[in-house]
This record gives C-alpha cells, sequence and structure tokens, in this order.
C-alpha cells in the first residue's frame, strides 16, 4: 500500500498535493532526475513518493499512461490536479511551480478519478479469425497470438506456408515458431517465470518462491514488496496447470484451487475481476483490465476441464466477457480470449501428453477414452486432425 492513511492525513493536515513519480528498472536517468527533483524548492511544497511503474501496477494503470519517467499530481483528496511526461528538469520544475500556483490559488479543481468497468460482452467465435488474421498480415505476434494461430493451423493446414513471414515480438513467440532457438527474459517477475513454466522452459519448483501457499497470493516480483495483482494470479496459476498436465503432481493442481480461491474471494467483480485487491483509496476504484481478464478466463477454463466444476466455467465466461466488453480491436486481448473461447467452447481433453500446441486442448488423467486419444463432443478420437471444430 502506497498511498496509506498516514499519507493522506498529512496531505490535508498540511494542504500539500501529492507527487508521484514513476519509475522502472529499465530508465536509465530516472534515478538522477528523481534526485534532482529532490533538491528542488518547489518539490518541498509537496508531499512525494517514488513508485517502482511495473511493481505497482495497479497505480500505473490508474494514474498515467505508462510513460516513464511520468510525475502524477494528487490533491490530498486524490483528485487529479496534473500529469507531467518529462526528463527536463527545468520544464517539471516549471510545470510543478505552475499547478501548486494554481492550486493555492483555486485556480484549478481536481478531476476525480474514474473507473475502468466495461460492459461485458458476450463471446463470439469472430475473434478466432480475427487474431489469425493478425498473424499471417504481419502484426508482432505475442506468444498467445502464435498459440491461436497454431491452432487454426492445425485444422486448415494450408496457413501453415505463412509461418515463415511471420513478425514475432518476443522470444517466446519466435520459440513457438522454433523450438531450436534460446529463450533469454527477466527472471525477477512472476509473469515472466510462469510464462517460461507454462511452455516447459523453465523449473516448475521455480514458480514456488512466488507463491504462499498459505493465502494463495502470489507476489509480483523477488522483491517481495506487492502481490495478489490478477495477471500474476492467472499467470502463475496457468503455469501450475501446466505443470500438473506434464507431471499430474497434485501438489500444482492444489496450489491452482489455492490460486484461483483468492481471485474469487478478493479480486471478484459483479462484471468480471478486479486488476488488484481493495487496499487503499486508490486500488478502491474498480479497474477490469482486459489481458488480465483474458488471461484469468483461459486459467478458469482449464480448471474447470480438469475438474468438470461448473463454477470454473461461469468464472471462465464471467473473465471472458469482462474482457471482450474492454475491447475488441487489442490483438493481444482477443488472443488471449480467443484461446479461452477454444478451451470452452471447443473443449478437447487428452488422457496423455501431446508435442504440438493447440489451445482446444486439456491434459486429464481420464478423459473416458483410451490411452492416447482425445475426446470431443461426446466421441473418442485417435488424432487432433479428426476433430472438426464447430465454431471455426
Amino acid at each position: 500500500m502506497l498511498i496509506n492513511n498516514r499519507v493522506i492525513d498529512d496531505a490535508k493536515f498540511y494542504d500539500k498535493p501529492i507527487l508521484l513519480f514513476f519509475t522502472d528498472d529499465n530508465c536509465i536517468d530516472c534515478d538522477k532526475l528523481y534526485q534532482q527533483l529532490d533538491k528542488l524548492y518547489i518539490t518541498s511544497k509537496y508531499l512525494t513518493l517514488k513508485v517502482h511503474a511495473l511493481e505497482y501496477i495497479q497505480y500505473t494503470v490508474r494514474l498515467s499512461r505508462g510513460v516513464i519517467p511520468t510525475i502524477t499530481i494528487l490533491d490530498p483528496y486524490l483528485n487529479l490536479l496534473g500529469v507531467i511526461e518529462s526528463k527536463d528538469l527545468k520544464f517539471i520544475e516549471s510545470k510543478l511551480r505552475e499547478l501548486f500556483d494554481n492550486y493555492k490559488n483555486k485556480k484549478i479543481k481536481g478531476i476525480k478519478l474514474e473507473e475502468f468497468v466495461p460492459e461485458p460482452i458476450d463471446p463470439i467465435p469472430s475473434i478466432i479469425y480475427e487474431t489469425v488474421n493478425r498473424v499471417i498480415e504481419g502484426f508482432e505476434a505475442d506468444s498467445r497470438m502464435i498459440e491461436v494461430y497454431l491452432t487454426y493451423s492445425n485444422v486448415y493446414k494450408d496457413y501453415l506456408k505463412a509461418k515463415d513471414k511471420i513478425k514475432y515480438a518476443d522470444g517466446l513467440a519466435r520459440y513457438l515458431l522454433d523450438r531450436n532457438i534460446k529463450v533469454e527474459m527477466d527472471k525477477t517477475y512472476s509473469a515472466n517465470v510462469a510464462m517460461l513454466v507454462n511452455y516447459g522452459l523453465e523449473s516448475s519448483e521455480d514458480l514456488l518462491d512466488f507463491i504462499n501457499v498459505n493465502t494463495g497470493e502470489v507476489y509480483r516480483s523477488k522483491r517481495k514488496m506487492n502481490r495478489g495483482i490478477l495477471l500474476d494470479q492467472a499467470l502463475v496459476g496457468n503455469a501450475l496447470l501446466s505443470a500438473y498436465e506434464r507431471t499430474f503432481n497434485e501438489e500444482y493442481l492444489g496450489l491452482s484451487f489455492k490460486i484461483a480461491n483468492y481471485i474469487k474471494d478478493n479480486l471478484q467483480h459483479e462484471k468480471g475481476f478486479r486488476d488488484s485487491k481493495i487496499e487503499d483509496e486508490i486500488t478502491k476504484i474498480a479497474y477490469l483490465e482486459p489481458i488480465s481478464n483474458s488471461e484469468t478466463s483461459i486459467f478458469f477454463a482449464r480448471l474447470w476441464n480438469i475438474t468438470n466444476d461448473e463454477n470454473y466455467k461461469n468464472f471462465a465466461l464471467k473473465a471472458l466477457s469482462s474482457a471482450l466488453g474492454a475491447t475488441l480491436d487489442n490483438p493481444k486481448v482477443i488472443a488471449r480470449a480467443s484461446i479461452a473461447y477454444l478451451k470452452i467452447f471447443e473443449s478437447v481433453r487428452a488422457n496423455s501428453q501431446i508435442d504440438y500446441i493447440d489451445s482446444r486442448i486439456t491434459v486429464v488423467k481420464d478423459n473416458g477414452c483410451e490411452k492416447g486419444m482425445l475426446y470431443y463432443d461426446g466421441r473418442c478420437y485417435s488424432k487432433i486432425d479428426d476433430i472438426l471444430p464447430k465454431s471455426f
């Protein structure tokens, strides 16, 4: 919790605006700029907080556009007074003086921070086509987009002809297209480790350091300063399910249940799932972030496939509808939504490991078929090529 009651009380008592300086590990000049800023006389007129933008993502999405560095000014009642996106110290100093003078002279009135609660939209299969089209048309695809493309190519083989021309956005996406390459990622953050584990590129045991096994909370990073962020919960939950599908180790499944319960008990909203737990006046503002909700939908859909518990299917649909309500234009969101859609409406259950990528498939202990066969829509199939989907 960054903006706690003491900060707010001090801001009100001294009638000082609150200055939040957003930085991250990749900003070479930010530390120097912050030190220079701290020495300015005008800065003493503010209550100043330094915020690591990646670590405290719940503040970043509410109080900035994601530009680093960003200086956000709030009044003592947490209304927005101004945002400065610059590395120019003189410009920043000038703007801080202007904002402070206008605040003291009551020439500006703070803007109330708004919720982001999109109206849910029922899932539609066209998101699958849209994702595939974006990939083959040259959009720089991330790993989730590649998953959808490869799934589609399992049904329509001609689409594999475009494989060599696909542009990839990161190492993971490239790896899915070429298993011979080595993937390098920063393992500071649970989200990155989770994705590596999800694709079998990192030991499942490395995830355990990020999980509070008693509460099901996931720490955002090795710093263990922040926890319980929806995206991290969903990604680590998905990684645990991937580990379970590879090993049938019940410890991984048990931990995924705890993570699911944490999401259900702490992050649920009537129209989807909140990006973080309510801990202060800023996080009290509801924010239903679409990528987080779409990853959560994948997680719950997989749990439904493994357990047959309809509650998980309902949670998956809730998160999916929220993500689609937020945007139908963002390729990364609709790719994740497509995977969730496939796992809900085109569910294929395997009872042994598969050596190809197909988002429809969940590996379970018993799918009611002979060993090595796939279960889909009431029938057993010997190979994925024999399964003709109804949605695409």
